[in-house]
C-alpha cells in the first residue's frame, strides 16, 4: 500500500509539473507577442512625432517666407512718407504715434538714412489704405483714451491717499482712546473700591439708625 501511494504522488507531481509547463509556455508566448505589440507601437509614435515636427518647421518656413515675400512686396520710399505726412496734415510726433515709433525714427525716414523694420512696414503699408479722417479718427481717440487713463490714474492716486489719510485718522483715534483708558482706570479702581465700601457700610447704617429711632422713642 505504501508503494502505491508514492506511485501515485509522483505520478501527480509530474502531471502537475507537465500542466504547469505548459501554462508557463502560453504565458511566455503571449506575453512576447505583446512585447511586439508596444515595440510596433512605440516606432509608430516616433514616426509620427518625427513627421509632426518636419511638418511644423515647414510650415514656419512657409509663414517665414510669405512674410518675408511681403515685405519684399511692399514699396518704400523717402518722399512717400513725407508726402503722405503732408497730406494727412499731421506733425511728426503725431504721424510717429500712428505707427507706434518715435518721431526720430519718422524724419530718419524721411530722409532716407533709415529704413522701416518689417512690422513698421506692415502698419506703413496700411495706414496707407486708409483715410485721411480714419486716421485722424484713430489718433484723436488714441489721445482721448491716454487722457481718460491719466484721469483714472489720478482719481484713483487720490482715492488711495483719502483712504490712508482716513486709517490714520482711525488708528490716531484709537491710540488716543487707549490713552485715555489707561489715564481713567485708576478713578474708576477708586470709584469701584468707594462704591464698595459704601455697600459694607450700609447695614451699619442702618442698624445705627434703627437704634437711634428706638432710643427716641423710648424717651418720648
Amino acid at each position: 500500500m505504501p508503494n502505491v501511494m508514492g506511485v501515485l504522488r509522483a505520478e501527480i507531481r509530474r502531471l502537475a509539473r507537465k500542466e504547469t509547463r505548459q501554462e508557463v509556455a502560453a504565458l511566455r508566448k503571449h506575453v512576447n507577442a505583446m512585447r511586439r505589440r508596444v515595440a510596433e507601437s512605440r516606432r509608430r509614435i516616433q514616426d509620427l512625432e518625427s513627421r509632426a515636427k518636419h511638418a511644423g518647421k515647414r510650415a514656419q518656413g512657409a509663414a517665414s517666407e510669405s512674410s518675408e515675400g511681403d515685405v519684399k512686396q511692399v514699396r518704400f520710399s523717402p518722399s512717400w512718407v513725407k508726402r503722405h505726412r503732408s497730406k494727412l496734415g499731421m506733425s511728426r510726433r503725431v504721424y510717429a504715434k500712428l505707427l507706434s515709433v518715435s518721431p526720430q525714427t519718422i524724419m530718419g525716414w524721411e530722409t532716407g538714412r533709415t529704413r522701416p523694420r518689417r512690422t513698421a512696414l506692415r502698419t506703413w503699408r496700411s495706414i496707407r489704405g486708409k483715410g485721411v479722417r480714419e486716421l485722424r479718427a484713430l489718433v484723436a481717440g488714441g489721445g482721448m483714451k491716454k487722457r481718460r487713463e491719466a484721469v483714472a490714474k489720478r482719481a484713483g492716486r487720490k482715492l488711495r491717499v483719502r483712504g490712508r489719510r482716513a486709517a490714520g485718522r482711525v488708528a490716531t483715534r484709537r491710540a488716543a482712546g487707549r490713552v485715555a483708558a489707561r489715564r481713567a482706570a485708576p478713578k474708576r479702581g477708586k470709584a469701584r473700591r468707594v462704591r464698595a465700601a459704601t455697600r459694607r457700610a450700609a447695614p451699619k447704617r442702618a442698624k445705627a439708625a434703627r437704634r437711634g429711632r428706638r432710643l427716641r422713642a423710648k424717651k418720648k
